[in-house]
Formats: C-alpha cells, structure tokens, sequence
C-alpha cells in the first residue's frame, strides 16, 4: 500500500510539474502580446478619465480640475510610450511607465490604508468600495510585474543561464543593472584578447 501511494504522489508530482512548465512556456511565449493588453487595456482606461477630466473642467472650471486634466494628459502620454517602448523594443520608454505605475500603485495603496484608517465605521458601502480598490489594487501590481519580466527580456544582458544543481537542466537568472554592465564590460575584456591573441599568432607558411 505504501509503495502505491508513493507511486500515485510521484505521478501527481509530475503532472503538477508538467502543468507549470507548460504554463510558464506559455507565458514566456507570449509575455510579449500579454504587455500589449496591458498596455492597450490601460490606454482605454487613461482615455475613459481624459473624458471624465474634460467633462468635470467644462461643467466646473477650477484649479483642481485643470490639473486633473493634465494629469490624465500626461497619463496617456506615459501609456503611448509604453506602447511604442513595447514595439520597437526600447527599454528605456517601458521603464518610464513603470516607473510613472510604480509611483501610482504605491498612491493607491496609501489611499486605501487612509481610507480604512479614517472610516470612523465600516458598513456595506464602504467595505464595497474597499474591495474594489483592493481588487484594483491587485490588478496593477499583477500588470507591474508582467511588464517588469518583459522590460527585463528585452535586455539580453540582463539574463544569463546558470546550469541547476544535480541535473543538466539550465535556469534563468536576471542579473540587476550593476551586474549587467560587469558582464558587459567581461564580455568586452574577452573579445579585446581574442582579437590581440589571433593578431600575435604566427601565420604558418604553406610549403
């Protein structure tokens, strides 16, 4: 009996293993298209606010509107970078939007730590509009990190393989910025004696 059980837990085992694998290749695969969602997702979602700004600065024109307009302005701005950062592959326009989430998720998190610390009593309306923050809140960060595993494929330098301990198995290791240009400057070291070591080789005569 025992040796059944250890035989139906190692074949669940590697069923569970077998569904990661085949749901990490996928995401690998396509983590390109996803970002693009994303990012087509959060130009609808910046636009949707554009038109509530423009309609609450004609209706009500005040200094607070005006700047809430502006902000939304810049806020599609940031997402058309990101957009084009995505398509041309330049890192540097996708990291100024996650930047720009980064700084609006950490807002968000604050205002709802306000919100729950400054409701005197907690009903159905409020614990509502709580977990709609919270689910929105688990959203962005969900989206943050997706883009952020992109912005670090698009850099070749910022992966490496390392072979895994007691297999032949190969994993991904992202090496941060300081490490990255290490590397770089390695690899520039190796290809510089390379280059001198085949200039000083003696070239054999042919007889």
């Amino acid at each position: 009996m025992s040796a059944t059980k250890k035989n139906k837990k190692s074949s669940t085992k590697k069923k569970i293993l077998k569904r990661e694998s085949i749901v990490a290749k996928f995401f690998e695969n396509n983590l390109g298209r996803i970002c693009l969602i994303i990012a087509i997702f959060d130009l609808a979602h910046a636009l949707f606010f554009v038109l509530q700004a423009t309609i609450s600065l004609v209706t009500s024109f005040n200094l607070y509107t005006s700047l809430a307009l502006l902000g939304t302005i810049f806020w599609v701005l940031i997402v058309i970078l990101l957009i084009v950062g995505l398509s041309k592959r330049r890192p540097v326009l996708v990291k100024a939007w996650l930047i720009f989430s980064i700084a609006g998720f950490i807002a968000d998190t604050l205002f709802l730590i306000w919100g729950i610390v400054s409701s005197v009593s907690i009903d159905w309306d409020h614990l509502r509009e709580f977990s709609i923050i919270f689910i929105g809140i688990f959203i962005e960060s969900l989206c943050i990190y997706l883009v952020y595993r992109y912005y670090l494929v698009m850099d070749p330098c910022r992966i490496v393989y390392e072979p895994e301990k007691g297999s032949k198995r190969q994993r991904k290791k992202y090496l941060n910025a300081k490490e990255c240009r290490e590397s770089q400057r390695s690899a520039r070291k190796s290809s510089k004696k390379s280059e001198k070591s085949k200039k000083n080789k003696p070239v054999k005569k042919k007889k």
